[in-house]
Formats: structure tokens, sequence, C-alpha cells
């Protein structure tokens, strides 16, 4: 499981007070808190007759991940009906991205495809599928599967799990959590993106050990993982502004340049397919048209065309709504990182990003996943935070609202308590940024001995 960070302690990430950690992961080191005597040291802060092997740290990595990559193959195997035995996954998305590589390779326009759903992703997107195409199909199907059960395995190793917890959480998530789930199932690249952006902008544990005398401190500079992760999908650029605005210069320009390098190659790789995308982008043309009503389109732009239809009211309140709730994830990340809180920061405006978003399935509310982790170990904060964040987790994770009628435009005719259901996801996660804005801005309670002895230790 390959991560980009430190090789600091999992629980000296959890911030008990006002000390911040500014850079991401394995960046630019802020004040660090002192563990007390009796806390273990581990990887580069270990001493050299303490520290793990690098061969034993990957061997105990590869088991770790593999229950998790087998749980991937098999939502992968059972996706829409089909058999575990052959195993012949109908990954509709990932399809998706390969007839795009395809179509690339072949002079043709990636977004005219026939007979298939749309590619909407940046020319960027289709260009990394090109080598995809030239595999065969079931080893793609099965890389991309496995690499969902190993990114899902880095964002929990990120978050603080370890060993065989780890091993079992991250099998349970893929099985369970239903933008995980579907994300597998689909053959999407949300968890993909969200593991860019963490291990970007988060410090943590390194998953292998590796000496000191080889590498030390970040694989790659600060920002570029966020870059590359907006010329793939364009919702995470939202994280350019937050780096501005918690001053984080230099990674603001790193992840900025990165993305324009990546569409500068898209660009002279395919001329007319980059210029085409752009100028329909500029136009307001996101390629979906009137399927923005569906109702697993669980935006705010998706709930406000489903109340107010699809016109020129309903489509200019949504997005001055998504406007504020792009606003909002960033000014709530300001105020969590500076209470000391990254993690929580980070986490926040990845779910603004999700209602900002002009279209956001289902399946693309990755983000509840270290959410819910969060809100299961973090303490110190209100009860009625905590449930107001398990009440939009829940809901997210068990999707209710599917049990509605949809498609052919049946959302356009919904009734009242209907509209409400298909709303509730958008209008709790609005609650919740303006509740951890609120919470957010309260001064942190200063640590117990009892919890700064706990710095650094194993659980």
């Amino acid at each position: 499981m390959a991560t980009v960070s430190t090789g600091r302690h999992p629980e000296a990430e959890q911030p008990s007070s006002e000390q911040t950690r500014p850079g991401g992961a394995g960046g630019r080191p802020g004040p660090r808190s002192h563990p007390s005597p009796s806390s273990p040291t581990t990887g580069a802060d270990a001493p050299a007759g303490t520290r793990p092997r690098p061969g034993r740290s990957l061997l105990s990595g590869l088991l770790t991940c593999l229950l998790p990559c087998l749980a991937s193959l098999f939502v992968a195997g059972k996706s829409w009906g089909a058999g575990l035995i052959p195993w012949k996954p109908r990954q509709a998305d990932l399809e998706v991205y390969l007839r795009a590589g395809r179509a690339l390779l072949s002079g043709a326009d990636p977004y005219h495809l026939p007979d298939s759903l749309p590619f909407l992703y940046p020319p960027f997107a289709a260009i990394l599928a090109v080598p995809m195409t030239w595999l065969p199909h079931g080893l793609v199907l099965a890389g991309w599967a496995i690499g969902i059960g190993l990114s899902t395995t880095a964002i929990l190793h990120r978050l603080g799990l370890t060993g065989w917890r780890l091993s079992l959480v991250s099998a349970a998530t893929v099985l369970v959590v239903e933008p995980v789930n579907q994300t597998t199932a689909f053959g999407q690249l949300g968890v993909f993106l969200v593991a860019l952006v963490l291990l970007d902008l988060v410090a943590g544990p390194r998953a292998i050990t590796v000496p000191a005398r080889i590498r030390r401190g970040r694989w790659l500079p600060e920002g570029v993982l966020v870059g590359l992760a907006t010329a793939i999908k364009l919702t995470p650029g939202l994280f350019f502004v937050y780096l501005l605005a918690i001053r984080r210069f230099r990674a603001a320009a790193v992840s900025i340049a990165t993305m324009i390098i990546c569409c500068g190659l898209a660009l002279l790789a395919a001329p007319r397919t980059s210029i085409d995308f752009w100028s329909r982008l500029l136009h307001g043309d996101s390629g979906l048209g009137s399927s923005i009503v569906y109702l697993i389109n669980q935006s705010i732009l998706g709930a406000s065309t489903r109340i107010l239809g699809y016109n020129t009211v309903g489509n200019a309140i949504g997005l001055a709504l998504a406007v504020i709730a792009a606003a909002l994830g960033v000014i709530v990340g300001v105020v969590w990182h500076r209470r000391g809180d990254e993690m929580m920061a980070v986490v926040l405006c990845g779910v603004a990003t999700l209602l900002a978003s002009p279209v956001s399935w289902s399946h693309h509310f990755v983000w509840v996943m270290p959410l819910g982790y969060l809100l299961a170990v973090r303490t110190g904060w209100p009860d009625w935070f905590r449930v107001l964040g398990w009440l939009f987790v829940g809901w997210v994770v068990a999707a209710p609202y599917k049990f509605l009628p949809s498609g052919d435009d049946l959302e356009l005719k919904y009734r009242w308590w209907q509209e409400i259901f298909g709303a509730t996801t958008p209008v709790l996660g609005l609650a919740v940024l303006v509740a951890a804005w609120l919470v957010g801005r309260r001064r942190p309670a200063a640590p117990s001995a009892d919890s700064v002895a706990e710095v650094g230790t194993d659980r």
C-alpha cells in the first residue's frame, strides 16, 4: 500500500490542543507534541536498533491489504448480477473510461461515444485511460478493484488504523459503506480521488518502513496529488482555494501548476478534444443536460432542479446555493485548521465539494468514510454535533431515498414529501458544515494527563 507521508505514528496525528501541523503528508513540519517517555516510538523517530525492518513491514502491509482487496474483488464480481465464477464484473463506468481511451487512440471524440454512457471528465482523464486499453481486459478489471481496496486501506491507515483492525475495517467498508461499495461495483474513481487529496494534505504514518538512508520526508511536493486529482475530475479544485485560505501558498501554487501541466499535456496529445471540452464547460455545458434531475444526483443543484424544475430559476438558485456551500466548506476548513485538526479540516472541505458539484451521484460521497471514522474516534466534541454527523453519514450509507420512483423525469413530478426525501442529503450536509463551523470556533479543551500519556501508543 503506497502512501505519501512522514513515517510518524498515527496517534501522534490526533490533535488534542491548539497545536497545529501545517504541511501535508510528510510536508513542512509544524509544532510537534512531545509524547510521554512511556510512549513507544516507531519509524523514523525510533532508535536505529528498534526500527521495523523494511522487509517485515512490507510483508505486514501486504497481509493487511489482502482482506480489503479480496472484498473489492468480491463486490466487483457480484456487480449488477454478474457471477463470481467465472469472474466477469460489469463495471459500467470503468467501461466508459476504457471506451474513451480507445476513442482517443482511434482519433474519435471521447465525448460522443456511440451506444454508451457519456464520458464527462477532462481530457487528461481519457489520456490516463489509454494505457489500460493495451492490457488484457480481465487484468484491468481486477487491477481497478484491487486499487480501490488498496486506496480504502490507505485512507483508513492515514486516519490512524493499523494492523488487523485496519484490515477488518477496510474490508467492511468496501462491503457495507454504500459510496465505497457502489464505487467498486460501478468501477468509479471516487475512492482514488479522496486518497490522493487526503494523503497529500494530511500528515500521517507510512504504510511501509523506508530506511532513512534511502528516503526521508516527502516523496512528492505538497500539492502535486491535489493537482493531479483536479486534472482528473474538477471538484477537488476547491482545495486550491483552501490551501490559499490557510496560507500554504507553495502547496497551492504546486497544485495549480500540476493541474495546468496535466491539462497542457492533454492539449498537446488531443488538441481538438481539449479545446472542445473546455469551450463547452465555459458555456455551462456539463454534458449531462436534464439528467441532473436524476434522484441519485444528491448535490445541491440536483435537489434544486428536482424541486424548482430544470429551468433558469431552478438552475440559478441551485448554482447560487452551490457557491455558498463551497465557500462555507473553505471557511469551515480554515476554522478547523486553526483549531489544529487538519484531518477534519480536509474532510469537511471534501464534503463541501460533493454538495457544490453540479453532479454528485450517491456513490460519489466517499468523503463520509473518513468523516464517520472521525466521528467514532474523536473526543471532546459536543454530543449534538456527533449525532448530527452520524445522521448525515448514516443517511448517505443507507440511502433510504432510493425507494422513490426515478428515471424518465419522474423526479419532476414528486409530491412534497418525496421532494423532501430526495433533498435530505444536501440539507444534512449543509447542516453538518454549519454545525462544524460553530463547534470549530469553540476553544478546544486542554488535554488531560491521560490523553497526553496515550500519544504515540498503538491501539
